[in-house]
């Protein structure tokens, strides 16, 4: 995604002009614009050519033009499945084939200029304004495929690979005079340099998988070096920085995804990414935490031990109590229509980080948003049991 522009209006809103390059781009706008937006864009529109006694004669010719919308935003679909976004409403410019006040629907298209005008931009807004034009923070997946010399570290997204870095080193090979004292000390070097641009490029703690893939033994010899050099030097003397990249990593091993493929370069992670038993694996990276977080409130909600709650009213009294360990919340609360309403669940999860609470927040587009959608659309799981959440406080 792309900002192009970002400025205050005369009447005080502010409009940012965007441009969505991949279908993911699409999902942060869906989940950006709300009904009382304004949004401008340019689309196509089959339009009558001609005189008015053609028009009125039916003879006039069809025409495709390009007119720019401005519209005051009513309802917006997204198709996942096909890459789809449109978004309907109510004419705020005159123009010549485009009545004022009449009602049309344009197609987001990606790599076009979509501008969006709203009176408030919120936590919410900006937070998904701050990822979606962040490659970091819209990738779910780190990868490094490498064969002997040659090392690709790329993050990926559900659109596209993107190479961070290229590791190349000469590996010589092994002779009669040094025997293979060469090659294990160029191999030594090359594994100290992919382990150094994987601690500088990836964040264990928000990526979902790290697949690690080459021909033969290469990609479990380098995770072996990971956990053992993380392992030195999680105790050492160096920054407080480093030390929590070092833990990090080990305590996000069971994320990496050691992997064959025929060769080192991209081709290779495609091969991966590909493969019906990696698929397998890698499913629902996206929301595995998520899910596995509702799974853990399904289970307590099964067993009543008063640990696991759904409701506004139960959440905000358990908050209250400083009890949420974990608060699960729909994106679709963030949709709502009434300002207050949103504002009211944005300050819900701003609270419940500062007092320390991990926030989830669900997609309605995947299976366990559906499902927390289903259970109002807030849960929390608590530290410790709490029964009688549900009472009421009238006497």
């Amino acid at each position: 995604m792309q900002v192009k522009n970002k400025a205050k209006l005369k009447d005080k809103n502010v409009v940012v002009t965007l441009i969505p390059e991949d279908s993911e781009d699409l999902w942060y706008l869906f989940n950006l614009v709300k009904k009382g937006d304004t949004v401008q864009l340019l689309t196509h529109r089959n339009v009558k050519k001609g005189n008015q006694n053609q028009i009125t004669k039916g003879k006039a010719k069809m025409e495709k033009i390009l007119v720019k919308l401005r519209l005051l935003v009513e309802e917006i679909d997204y198709i996942a499945s096909d890459s789809a976004m449109r978004i309907n409403g109510k004419s705020l410019l005159q123009q010549e084939f485009v009545p004022l006040n009449s009602y049309h629907t344009a197609e987001v298209e990606l790599n076009k200029e979509i501008s969006i005008v709203k009176e408030n931009w919120d936590e919410y807004d900006m937070t998904l304004l701050n990822d979606l034009c962040s490659i970091e923070k819209k990738a779910d997946i780190g990868a490094v495929v490498l064969q002997e010399g040659v090392a690709h570290v790329c993050y990926v997204t559900e659109q596209m690979t993107v190479l961070q870095t290229k590791i190349e080193k000469s590996i010589p090979r092994k002779n009669k005079e040094y025997g293979t004292r060469d090659l294990e000390k160029a191999m030594t070097s090359f594994f100290n340099m992919i382990i150094q641009a994987i601690l500088r490029h990836f964040d264990f703690d928000k990526l979902k998988v790290v697949i690690l893939a080459s021909p033969g033994f290469l990609a479990r010899t380098l995770y072996d070096r990971l956990i053992q050099e993380c392992t030195n030097l999680q105790n050492s003397t160096g920054s407080s920085k480093e030390t929590k990249k070092f833990q990090s990593v080990i305590a996000n091993k069971n994320k990496i995804l050691v992997a064959h493929s025929s060769t080192g370069y991209l081709q290779g992670l495609e091969e991966v990414l590909s493969d019906p038993q990696s698929q397998k694996k890698l499913a629902d990276t996206k929301f595995l935490e998520e899910s596995e977080v509702l799974s853990k409130f399904q289970r307590a909600l099964n067993e009543d031990d008063g640990r696991a709650w759904y409701g506004l009213d139960e959440i905000q009294k358990a908050l209250q109590m400083d009890a949420i360990r974990f608060l699960m919340i729909s994106d679709a609360l963030f949709q709502n229509d009434d300002i207050d309403i949103r504002r009211m669940y944005i300050d819900l999860c701003e609270t419940a980080k500062s007092m320390g609470a991990k926030v989830y927040i669900f997609s309605s587009l995947h299976e366990s948003g559906i499902q927390l959608n289903q259970l109002t659309g807030v849960a929390a799981l608590l530290k410790y049991p709490v029964p009688d959440l549900d009472d009421s406080d009238e006497e």
